[in-house]
């Protein structure tokens, strides 16, 4: 995966997720809009052709865009290994 930064400010980023498609763009945007100081957070895919989600977040000033984004990484890292734990104990005939 490549990103490219196409605006960054305290209160905003914009980031180009080079080769991935709406999967990684909206569950950026998503758990982006939980966080209690953004104000908004979307994501846009401007040509079908071209595939790339560009993700704006937007913040109240308190925190900074990219500490957002850094949170919604680690807490998507996070949940992640939650499922693959719950999977793989399932799958090994452990109790849930």
């Amino acid at each position: 995966m490549r990103i490219e930064v196409k605006k960054i400010t305290d209160k905003e980023l914009v980031i180009k997720l080079i080769n991935e498609d709406h999967t990684l763009g909206n569950l950026i945007a998503k758990m982006a809009l939980k966080h209690p100081h953004v104000k908004m957070a979307a994501y846009v895919i401007e040509h079908p052709l071209e595939g790339s989600p560009t993700v704006r977040i937007i913040t109240d000033g308190e925190v900074k865009a990219l500490d957002v984004l850094k949170d919604v990484i680690k807490e998507s890292k996070t949940i992640s290994s939650k499922i693959l734990e719950l999977l793989s104990n399932i799958f090994s005939g452990k109790e849930v």
